[in-house]
């Protein structure tokens, strides 16, 4: 089986930097640009996963500010996302980019697979659909057109033998 980037673990800088810069605008309201980006600095040094460290860049926004950035341990490169694999994968256990754990998206792994062709890609779909659906905020238009090409998937999608098959399979847990 080959290791995929939805099967590890996963870091990601921006997140963890606006949670950063959350406390420090509360903590230090009237903190210069400058002050901003040490504190920021001083708290991404103190984060620690699995007793490992990490290293930091950073460049500036045109619109002010700093955009952060990991730096892979092994390669050096930038990056905003490291990704730790499951253990006895006989990968190295510790954070790194996705190109030094050699991962892939999984939809690049099943692109030309049938099923995941004429199954998983459109279900993915529709489940993309229903969640902007459930969160609001579109006008009439654009709910409208989101729920044709739901029902056009739909549609689709149950006449297909390899839906029936997939169905199939997953009622009496077989695996898919």
């Amino acid at each position: 089986m080959k290791l995929t980037l939805e099967s590890c673990s996963m870091i990601y800088v921006g997140s963890l930097q606006k949670a950063i810069r959350k406390i420090i605008n509360r903590d230090y309201p009237d903190s210069s640009e400058d002050e901003v980006y040490r504190l920021t600095e001083d708290e991404l040094n103190k984060f620690v996963v699995n007793d490992q460290t990490f290293e930091y860049t950073a460049i500036k926004n045109k619109l002010g500010g700093y955009r952060w950035f990991f730096t892979c341990p092994k390669c050096n490169s930038r990056v905003s996302k490291l990704f730790l694999p499951p253990k006895d994968t006989g990968r190295e256990y510790s954070y790194r980019c996705k190109e030094c754990h050699k991962l892939k998206n999984q939809s690049a792994i099943m692109g030309q697979n049938k099923i995941y062709k004429k199954v998983t890609r459109p279900m993915k779909r529709m489940d993309e659909i229903a969640r902007k659906l459930e969160r609001g905020y579109l006008n009439s238009e654009k709910v409208q057109a989101m729920l044709d090409e739901y029902d056009e998937l739909e549609k689709n999608l149950k006449s297909t033998p390899e839906y029936r098959l997939y169905t199939f399979k997953k009622r009496r847990g077989i695996k898919i």
